[in-house]
């Protein structure tokens, strides 16, 4: 539901680089915009994004003291002092990772709103912090994010995907990579195909090291580095399946791009509860063990017609969570909160 009443938004970001934490606020920033609001991103360097469209204004972070917005966003909490002293009519912390420093301090803060962008952060705060966060779950840009409508393979291998940025532990790229390789050599044992490793990472600021140098298999590998968004979306829908072995995340990205392309996916629990039901959307290995996410890509291996009936159920339930539905939920939540009841 939108709302007639056109305010003025701001966002506090540690950087404008290729993060899934920054891409949610390009594309809620978009969409706001397009809703008819203002929208301006604050951040150290103050330009603007290079490799996301981006409708909004851009301001140094130091800007922001002596603005003032109606609404006034954060996710990072080395910012969380100057989100403090900040000048908004309503705040929003908008939690998107499980266990930040602070966490339960900020999420009980009196002088913002707690959001979670997934059920399971929602979840994760009401348990570990004792706070009822509302809700702004999602989302997915199913505009350049879709099925290619293309045999994913040509040459008789087997291609499965995952994000190389095994840099961030959490993300589970040496797990991802054992599971695939279990997989590989279960499938030579049986006289299968050969199985490729395709990863993919961007490299610049906040991410400068060469993800390429950090991941080790014995398995053939092919690694994209800094693929456009269309790019991205080629690779996807070019590969068999998708796996995620992440931890402490609240919405996966990538999980969600995978689903939007048709691709199937093998993943764990963690960022992917509002989208991956198992045996139903996709394969949800029970433990983030590389014994369990090889057994998910075994068994959509041996029944392909399993495997096309999870990525075509996936593929409607991600739709349901494109961006402007997220801002449909964030702005019910700015309207209830800035005109409460009587």
């Amino acid at each position: 539901m939108q709302t007639s009443q056109k305010l003025d938004y701001g966002v506090l970001l540690p950087g404008v680089g290729v993060f899934g934490g920054v891409r949610r606020f390009i594309e809620i920033g978009n969409e706001l915009v397009r809703r008819g609001h203002r929208y301006v991103i604050y951040h150290p360097g103050g330009e603007p994004p290079g490799w996301l469209a981006y409708a909004g204004e851009t301001r140094p972070a130091s800007a922001l003291e002596g603005a003032r917005h109606d609404v006034l966003l954060c996710n990072d909490p080395p910012l969380v002092p100057a989100f403090e002293r900040a000048s908004a009519r309503l705040k929003i912390f908008y939690f998107a990772l499980e266990g930040i420093p602070g966490e339960r301090r900020i999420a009980r803060h009196p002088g913002w709103v707690a959001v979670a962008n997934s059920s399971g952060m929602a979840e994760h705060l009401r348990r570990r912090c004792g706070v009822r966060a509302e809700k702004a779950i999602g989302g997915i840009d199913p505009a350049t994010f879709r099925p290619a409508g293309k045999a994913r393979s040509d040459d008789g291998t087997v291609r499965v995907l995952a994000f190389g940025r095994a840099s961030r532990r959490r993300k589970g790229v040496p797990t991802a990579l054992q599971a695939i390789e279990r997989f590989a050599g279960d499938l030579a044992r049986r006289g299968g195909p050969a199985v490729t490793v395709v990863l993919f990472d961007h490299v610049g600021a906040g991410n400068e090291r060469d993800p390429r140098r950090e991941v080790d298999s014995r398995l053939p590998v092919e690694f994209h580095v800094n693929p456009t968004q269309q790019e991205l979306a080629a690779i996807y829908a070019g590969c068999d399946v998708f796996v995620s072995a992440e931890k402490r995340a609240g919405w996966s990205n990538t999980v969600a791009e995978a689903m939007a392309c048709g691709t199937p996916v093998v993943c764990t629990p963690s960022g992917t509860r509002d989208l991956a039901i198992h045996m139903q959307t996709a394969w949800v290995a029970r433990w983030r063990h590389p014994f369990f996410i090889a057994r998910g890509l075994a068994g959509l291996r041996r029944d392909p017609a399993l495997s096309q009936r999870l990525a075509a159920a996936a593929l409607g339930r991600v739709r349901g969570y494109a961006w402007p539905n997220v801002v449909d939920q964030l702005e019910d939540i700015v309207r209830r909160r800035m005109n409460p009841p009587a």
